[in-house]
């Protein structure tokens, strides 16, 4: 695991580094690498995990179109979960309907809400749940169950996090960037900090049978109001594979949870929120194990 490395952009540029990761999970744009990302690329087994797989796209297809409009050749954003959920076999019908439902071009013209929840759980690990929904009571009733279930509540947690802008592209595999390079170009970009991490997709074979090399991945954290920029200029240089929108907790509110039965009962916290057809994101304060 690599270090989370901060930028400061005052004068010196200094680079300061952090030796753990932050546990901090979101669909975003639904890809498992991505730190904040809960959807994997892991085969589905059967029908129900399919559905749910599908579910997540839409949801995030249609906050995409929502926030950037439906043409994906003028939002990023929203080319870029189009081509996960395509990778991830996602029915056409269910992407083109996404789209109409987010933009509001559909046959079904009930407004969507977008709704920001905030929340306590076991051992007073803050979350943040985003959701889509044209039905904000039901939204409401079936997220704070989720809380209450397992001895959370609905509070006030918000002031745990930052919300920021991300950007994630491919490193070249050849004439590869040296630190310094990569830097500079985050600079450029008018990016606060970044990462370069594995890409933990499932590597495929050349016609020989060897494994063909995935690239590392670079992933640039900007203000929200500056991600769009950012990534008009990283696309100059790198391929683009997500963008979006996140609640990074604050680092000197992070929780280290370390007893079994209380990581359990926040796992089981966290998937029974994802779970929740209206819920696209979920994030927490906990630290990675």
């Amino acid at each position: 695991m690599l270090p989370f490395l901060n930028i400061r952009c005052s004068s010196g540029a200094a680079r300061q580094i952090i030796a753990k990761r932050l546990l901090s999970r979101t669909p975003a744009q639904l890809s498992g690498h991505n730190k904040w990302s809960t959807i994997k690329h892991d085969k589905a087994k059967n029908d129900a995990e399919k559905n749910k797989i599908s579910n997540k796209f839409s949801g995030a297809i249609a906050v995409a179109a929502r926030e950037g409009g439906p043409d994906p050749t003028k939002n990023i954003r929203l080319a870029t979960v189009i081509e996960a959920a395509q990778k991830a076999n996602v029915m056409k019908r269910v992407i083109e309907n996404a789209i109409k439902r987010g933009s509001g071009t559909g046959d079904n013209k009930k407004q969507l809400d977008q709704m920001v929840y905030e929340g306590v759980g076991p051992a007073g690990v803050a979350f943040v749940v985003e959701a889509l929904t044209d039905n904000k009571n039901r939204t409401i009733g079936e997220v704070r169950a989720c809380f209450t279930k397992f001895g959370g509540s609905l509070s006030p947690s918000l002031f745990n996090f930052d919300r920021k802008g991300y950007v994630v592209c491919e490193l070249p595999l050849q004439n590869a960037l040296t630190e310094d390079q990569v830097f500079d170009k985050v600079i450029e970009c008018g990016g606060e900090d970044y990462e370069v991490y594995e890409n933990d997709e499932e590597p495929t074979k050349d016609k020989d049978g060897n494994l063909i090399p995935l690239p590392k991945l670079l992933e640039v954290t900007t203000d929200p109001s500056d991600t769009g920029n950012a990534t008009v200029e990283l696309k100059k240089d790198f391929k683009i594979k997500q963008v979006g929108i996140a609640y990074i907790p604050k680092p000197d509110l992070v929780m280290k949870v370390e007893e079994v039965e209380v990581r359990e009962k926040l796992d089981k916290l966290l998937q029974s929120l994802e779970d929740l057809d209206d819920v696209t994101d979920v994030y927490s304060n906990t630290e990675e194990n």
